[in-house]
C-alpha cells in the first residue's frame, strides 16, 4: 500500500509514499502491518493515531513513535494489507500481484509463458512473459495489455489468454 519515505517533523510522524490506487484507505486504517524490503513476515504492528494527506503523500501518526530517532528506524519499510482487506475492484480490473505468475496461452491453447512482471508505461500497462523453450528467440516478450491482444484473465485458473499480434513472439 505504501512506503515509509522520511520523518517528518519532531514528534514522530511519517511521510509515507502511496503505492495504492486507493490512499484514502489509510485514513479508516485502524493499525499498520510494517515489513522490511524483500520480508514476507511483518516486522511490525502499530496501531495508527492519525492520518493526513500531505502533497504527494500522506502523514501517519502511529501510537508508540513519538521522536524522530524511533520514526527514522520506519524509514524505507513497506505497509501492506493481507488479500482479505484488498479493496474490490471493478470486473475486469486485477491488482499485479494476480497477474504476476500466470500461464500466457492463446486462445487455441498454445502455451507461451509465464507473466514474471508488470510494467506501467501510461498508457497501457504491458506484461514481461518469459517463453517456454521454443516459443520465441526473445529472453522476454512483451504483451501489451490492450483488449486487441489481452482476451482473458484468469486468476483463479492462473490463466491469460491473449492473441498475438504480428511480430510478437519473433
Amino acid at each position: 500500500m505504501g512506503e515509509v519515505a522520511a520523518t517528518w517533523g519532531n514528534r514522530g510522524e511519517i511521510k509515507i509514499i502511496p503505492h495504492t490506487d486507493f490512499p484514502e484507505r489509510f485514513k479508516q486504517m485502524e493499525a499498520v502491518r510494517l515489513f522490511l524490503p524483500e520480508v514476507e513476515e511483518p516486522e511490525a504492528l502499530i496501531p495508527l493515531e492519525s492520518c493526513r494527506e500531505h502533497k504527494d503523500g500522506l502523514l501517519l501518526k502511529l501510537k508508540g513513535v513519538d521522536g524522530i530517532d524511533e520514526a527514522e528506524k520506519l524509514r524505507g519499510m513497506l505497509i501492506k494489507v493481507s488479500e482479505k482487506e484488498l479493496m474490490p475492484l471493478p470486473p475486469g480490473r486485477y491488482y499485479i500481484f494476480q497477474i504476476i505468475g500466470l500461464e500466457c496461452q492463446t486462445d487455441p491453447g498454445e502455451k507461451l509463458g509465464v507473466v514474471t512482471d508488470v510494467l506501467s508505461t501510461g498508457a497501457n500497462d504491458v506484461y514481461v512473459v518469459k517463453p517456454y523453450p521454443g516459443v520465441s528467440k526473445q529472453r522476454e516478450v512483451l504483451i501489451p495489455a490492450i483488449p486487441q491482444v489481452v482476451k482473458d484473465i484468469r486468476p483463479e485458473e492462473g490463466l491469460m489468454i491473449i492473441e498475438p499480434m504480428d511480430g510478437l513472439l519473433e
